[in-house]
């Protein structure tokens, strides 16, 4: 790769707005992190390098083990749902896409992470609306209690 579309692809990785990890699935490393990454979880980038996936996923580990040996098999990117472990040590529900990327010889994973908590809470607000448990009692069609 050339040295200026290096220059890019790294200014896109580190300035993207979506958490983005790139993992060594051989030695369950973070090797890379982005801003947006490291204010996900609440960590400083040292401190990611520094981690294991599998501190970032306790709970889930053979799942996700299962979900990355998948998508290292077929080569193609993958979307789950998976929580994941801040630094504060809450569980963060989270939905990753995983893209397998090749340099050097060496397979890695790109993780391209949502926080999905919003989009729960936002659902959950919505059966209770529809249950007539949120913002008020229930309506007729007219509006009316």
């Amino acid at each position: 790769m050339r040295p200026e579309a290096r220059r890019l692809f790294h200014k896109l990785f580190e300035d993207s707005t979506d958490a983005a990890y790139l993992m060594d699935p051989r030695d369950d490393r973070i090797v890379e992190a982005n801003r947006a990454g490291c204010e996900l979880f609440g960590y400083t980038r040292e401190e990611l390098l520094e981690a294991t996936v599998s501190d970032i996923h306790p709970a889930e580990m053979p799942e996700l083990r299962e979900f990355l040996d998948r998508g290292l098999r077929d080569g193609r990117a993958s979307t789950v749902r998976f929580t994941c472990r801040m630094k504060s040590g809450v569980f963060l529900p989270t939905e990753i896409s995983i893209h397998v990327v090749e340099s050097g010889g060496r397979r890695y994973i790109l993780g391209l992470v949502q926080d999905r908590s919003e989009h729960r809470r936002s659902g959950r607000a919505e059966e209770r609306q529809s249950a007539g448990t949120y913002g008020g009692p229930p309506t007729t069609e007219g509006g009316t209690p």
